[in-house]
């Protein structure tokens, strides 16, 4: 019953996640926003509102640490390898674009090692440095974060070679713009179906891993991780289709960078003892896979070669998935 329930909640996140992300797109074209900005901010915070809302809902209602972090971080792993398998599934005539990731997306991919290896750090550390419950590591997850926003919005929104010159007029007559009620209402009623949702999944998570015996660290970064990564999935297999990787790319950065910024909120909300000090030895691996992943694309977007095997699957790529199910078979031998 507990299986039906988790499956029943995936869909819902599924469903609603891939309606709220065209609503989010919609919404991109109403305001007039950077499209650039508007994938790490808008899109990003849209594919992982399902990761918010099961992560606080894992340390404030199930009271589950493991439960939260191997979420974020099993999320994020997740998202890098369905960005290499969809490379594999999704073999098309032309792939000059496959592994070009343009500024804005080299940049995003920067912040995110950053991000991450705070959060690693965090994690090795064990909580040693707290002020009151919350570990220091948090206040610099949430500096690096909002930072890091204000970098990437002014890197966006200055003027580059091949600019449309006509650009700020363009965007200047976006304050006329009226974002529609059927709109407004999408917004906030998939929005509300991902919520509830997002709570069912941790729940429902948590009994499976008590029940089955696995341990809230391997559901926490396998079944739950991938069930609250579905919009991410839709999104990104979207882009991948119509051949733009850089696109792909932008989004899954974006989301992985919001990801980890979700931590300094769990943090705050588990007054026990910092989320991080609470955290298994375990979840460090899955942290260290997801740094090493997004290594592995910013140095296949600026050496990567387009060598296959057998003339038909990517070589990075095929790396990038074998890394990903290699650190889910140790963290399932080390529950």
């Amino acid at each position: 019953m507990i299986w039906i329930i988790f499956l029943f909640a995936a869909l819902a996140v599924l469903i609603s996640g891939q309606k709220l992300t065209k609503a989010g797109d919609e919404l991109a074209e109403v305001t007039g926003m950077s499209r650039g900005f508007v994938g790490v901010i808008l899109l990003g915070f849209v594919t992982s509102l399902p990761e918010l809302v099961s992560t606080l809902s894992a340390t404030l209602i199930v009271k589950s640490p493991d439960l939260a972090l191997g979420n974020i971080f099993g999320s994020n792993a997740a998202n890098l390898a369905i960005l290499a398998f969809l490379d594999l599934v999704i073999i098309r005539q032309v792939q000059t674009e496959r592994h070009r990731l343009d500024s804005e997306n080299q940049l995003t991919a920067y912040l995110s090692l950053a991000i991450m290896s705070l959060a690693l750090m965090a994690l090795t550390s064990q909580g040693f440095w707290q002020i009151l419950h919350i570990d220091i590591f948090s206040f610099f997850i949430a500096a690096v974060y909002i930072i890091g926003l204000q970098k990437l919005y002014k890197f966006q929104s200055a003027p580059r070679a091949g600019d449309n010159p006509n650009q700020e007029q363009i965007t200047g007559d976006t304050d006329n713009r009226v974002i529609a009620p059927a709109l407004k209402r999408s917004l906030i009623a998939n929005a509300c179906v991902i919520v509830v949702a997002s709570m069912v999944l941790a729940a429902s998570a948590e009994h499976i891993a008590k029940v089955t015996g696995w341990g809230t660290t391997f559901v926490g970064n396998s079944l739950l991780a991938i069930a609250t990564s579905l919009p991410e999935i839709v999104v990104t297999f979207s882009a991948v289709r119509i051949g733009s990787f850089a696109m792909a790319a932008g989004n899954i950065f974006g989301s992985n960078i919001f990801n980890i910024a979700i931590l300094s909120l769990a943090d705050l909300a588990y007054f026990h003892s910092s989320i991080f000090a609470a955290a298994s030895k375990s979840q460090s691996l899955i942290a260290a896979i997801g740094l090493l992943l997004s290594s592995l694309y910013l140095f296949n977007g600026h050496y990567g070669s387009q060598r296959k095997l057998a003339g038909r699957w990517p070589v990075d790529s095929l790396l990038v998935v074998s890394i990903y199910l290699f650190s889910l078979y140790a963290l399932f031998a080390l529950r």
